[in-house]
């Protein structure tokens, strides 16, 4: 009867795990937009982006936890991995550019 259950209890885990992660991301703010120079909406998507497609397979962080330039060098093998195309890993990287930490 446990293991019944087992796959539900993993998922609202995993499911806890990621929500919680994504509300301690910050919300993009029109100066983070005139930052990473495109719009507010498209950062708001980027984050969106960040959290379903790499929150599913490991912990999110912080955008200020790596510089820009380190941002931009682990994109490429995390890309293949999150199953996204060049537009949408670009949207990702200007939200985690937008507030990573200085150079």
């Amino acid at each position: 009867m446990y293991s019944k259950y087992k796959p539900a209890f993993f998922f609202a885990v995993i499911l806890l795990v990621v929500i919680g992660c994504s509300q301690a991301l910050y919300i993009p703010t029109f100066t983070d937009s005139q930052k990473a120079g495109i719009s507010t909406d498209s950062l708001a998507l980027g984050r969106k982006l960040y959290v379903n497609n790499c929150g599913s397979c490991h912990s999110l962080y912080q955008p200020e936890r790596y510089t820009g330039s380190e941002w931009v060098k682990v994109m490429p093998e995390m890309q293949k991995k999150a199953k996204c195309n060049d537009q949408q890993a670009a949207i990702i990287t200007k939200y985690l550019q937008a507030r990573s930490k200085q150079e």
